[in-house]
């Protein structure tokens, strides 16, 4: 089972998964960005968490996925993270363990200490370098950079060696730190490419923070003494208490010991038990088109699959869950049979799941499943598009004959031949205008016809006319339509 959770996004972090991957244990690893994930080896047993999350989202996370193990690997300068990842560890009852950098603070560490300057943070490092001259280097990282801009000619002055990702290149380029001054590569560096750097921009000054071996610290002094320029070190905000990254691997390997002697003792089924899949049908906006049982089984779920627009609706509402971008089913039973430590499981449907609706093939595809991978399925249905505009028009909709031409052949004018009232959804093909020509070709130009364009969405516009007033109007393409005659 995966209950132990890793807040990485450091080399201790990365290093902790790296022995997991390699004793073939089973963890979750939380980074905050994409690039965070990048460096971790692609691997079965490593389930990552690719968003930054505060307090209430670890929370919630560490709750929805059991987890009773938590190591903080966090940066040693990240003193909000592990502050928050300790209160939600805290309030859930988690064992928490945080894995600490070797400090070198020592005379000897830092060899001779006349090129070495030490201060207490970014700002004072700054207030400092006011009072030099010459090229800096800084390898403090993007975050705090904007306040070396406060520098007389920062621009001439100022050289920042930064992570190589879009994000990280382009803040750094607004506050006006671009071209050969900024410097995109992933550490740790060598003395030597250090001194390199030094030389080929010669630089008076350089900005580090006391980050341990693991951040290449010690190669920063060294190459600062072999130039003979100054090290300006932002000092560590406080000093902590854990395991180091050998210790939190011996624990760790005795630790899952346990769980999987567990886990060996029983059957795939039994390990991982019936998983619960809920089918739920969101409406045509955001949560409040939802049921509350939908709801409810939303904030339950471990990891949600649906349309990437529908995702973004749901968002704020589950925070930490997993949300992948596939509603197809032969993207989501695979990754499902991977990862059989999720057992609930939600799939997102717009508008109602009986409704013209994906969830019947979705419903066929999982019970095609082999015993193995038992699944209970749930369809939680949402409010309809023909229910939402049929209200709204006050009117009822008992009687009408419902179509669909999104994607599909069809006819509303042959339907109106046979039915008083129809609705119909449209796509780009069959549009408004479409219908509309259709219509009055057949005699019906003086019907009542209703345009829903964005339907419970703040720019909803609803439209009554007919098909020869409505006939040149500029209508959405995904818009429903209601004739009556």
């Amino acid at each position: 089972m995966c209950r132990i959770l890793i807040f990485g996004g450091t080399t201790e972090g990365r290093l902790l998964s790296e022995y997991c991957h390699q004793q073939k244990k089973k963890v979750w690893v939380s980074v905050a960005t994409g690039y965070g994930k990048m460096v971790l080896p692609e691997s079965p047993y490593l389930f990552v968490h690719e968003t930054p999350m505060n307090e209430e989202e670890m929370e919630g996370f560490i709750r929805r996925n059991k987890i009773t193990l938590v190591f903080d690997a966090t940066h040693p300068y990240a003193a909000v993270v592990s502050k928050n990842i300790a209160s939600s560890c805290e309030k859930t009852g988690t064992r928490r363990i945080r894995v600490i950098r070797e400090s070198l603070t020592s005379v000897e560490d830092l060899g001779a200490g006349d090129h070495v300057v030490w201060v207490d943070s970014v700002e004072e490092a700054v207030k400092y370098l006011e009072e030099e001259t010459g090229n800096i280097l800084v390898t403090t990282g993007s975050k705090e950079l904007v306040r070396f801009t406060r520098l007389d000619s920062f621009e001439e002055r100022v050289y920042a060696r930064v992570l190589p990702t879009v994000g990280v290149i382009s803040a750094c380029e607004e506050i006006g730190i671009k071209g050969k001054r900024l410097i995109g590569m992933q550490g740790p560096f060598s003395q030597e490419l250090n001194e390199a750097m030094i030389r080929q921009y010669d630089i008076r000054y350089l900005v580090t923070k006391e980050a341990g071996s693991a951040g290449g610290f010690q190669e920063k002094i060294n190459a600062t003494e072999a130039c003979q320029i100054k090290a300006v070190v932002v000092g560590r905000p406080v000093v902590e208490s854990g395991m180091t990254l050998t210790e939190a691997k011996e624990f760790l390997s005795e630790y899952e010991a346990e769980e999987e002697e567990e886990d060996d003792k029983k059957s795939p089924s039994e390990a991982f038990g019936i998983r619960n899949v809920s089918l739920i049908g969101i409406g045509m906006g955001g949560p409040e088109q939802m049921t509350g049982q939908a709801v409810k089984a939303l904030k339950e779920s471990q990891v949600v699959f649906g349309a990437e627009r529908m995702l973004k609706s749901i968002g704020d509402l589950i925070p930490g869950v997993n949300l992948i971008p596939w509603y197809l089913s032969h993207d989501i039973l695979p990754w499902l049979n991977e990862h059989k430590e999720y057992k609930k499981i939600a799939i997102l449907y717009s508008g109602d799941t009986g409704f013209y609706s994906g969830a019947k093939k979705m419903i066929e595809a999982f019970q095609t499943e082999t015993k193995e991978n038992q699944y209970e399925i749930e369809v939680l249905p949402g409010i309809s598009s023909v229910s939402y505009l049929c209200a709204r028009l006050s009117t009822g909709w008992e009687d009408a004959r419902l179509i669909s031409l999104h994607g599909r052949d069809g006819d509303v004018a042959r339907e109106l031949l046979k039915f008083h009232k129809v609705f119909a959804l449209l796509d780009g093909t069959n549009t408004v205008n479409q219908v509309c020509g259709r219509l009055i070709e057949e005699g019906f130009g003086h019907v009542s016809l209703s345009v829903g364009e964005r339907l419970s969405y703040p720019d909803e516009r609803i439209t009554t006319g007919t098909p020869e007033t409505l006939k040149d109007g500029s209508f959405d393409v995904l818009s429903a339509i209601w004739i009556e005659r």
